[in-house]
């Protein structure tokens, strides 16, 4: 009986002590100045120290979280993992002295997802068309400054970073505007 009884206290410290340790993992809400404190924490290294963040977008997909920001007048963007919790991790963050990103396929827990982020000036961008394994999606970009925009493309697809001269911009007249934009944006 005491052994029964100290098998089943264990196990229950263990799962006392997983839970715990799980929780200490997914700590953010999706309170802004927690999010904008997390990420400046997470991107500062001991080479580089930012010291402002805006955020400008923020995207939902599945069990993820995308979001899009200006720190130190770069572009930044960091993607998060929701846990069972409710709350977020940080998985990663990157910025560059671009303001747009080459497209990227993303993985949540029900897909995959091309992923377009940047910057639209003079909201001259309508639409991209990206070509992914042989495959055309077309993505409209909204009327506003900053976007960060998605379609699901298939689990199967391997590639992450698709080709950044698969990738073409169009305005509301359907003209290829690719090469204007990348000028302005680099």
């Amino acid at each position: 009986m005491k052994k029964k009884s100290f098998i089943l206290l264990l196990c229950l410290f263990i799962i006392v002590g997983i839970v715990f340790s799980y929780s200490r993992v997914y700590t953010l809400t999706d309170n802004k100045t927690q999010l904008k404190d997390n990420i400046l924490q997470f991107s500062n290294r001991p080479s580089i120290i930012y010291h402002n963040i805006d955020i400008k977008e923020e995207l939902n997909i599945d069990n993820k979280k995308y979001i899009l920001y200006i720190i130190d007048n770069t572009l930044g963007n960091t993607e998060l993992t929701k846990g069972l919790n409710n709350k977020y991790k940080i998985e990663t963050t990157g910025s560059g002295s671009s303001y747009f990103f080459i497209p990227e396929i993303y993985k949540t827990n029900k897909g995959k997802y091309l992923i377009l982020k940047g910057k639209n000036p003079d909201m001259k961008i309508a639409y991209a068309i990206v070509s992914v394994d042989n495959k055309k999606y077309r993505i409209n970009i909204p009327k506003k400054t900053y976007f960060l925009v998605y379609c699901a493309v298939p689990v199967k697809t391997q590639i992450v970073y698709p080709d950044a001269n698969n990738l073409k911009l169009y305005n509301k007249n359907d003209v290829d505007i690719t090469n204007e934009m990348m000028k302005i944006l680099n």
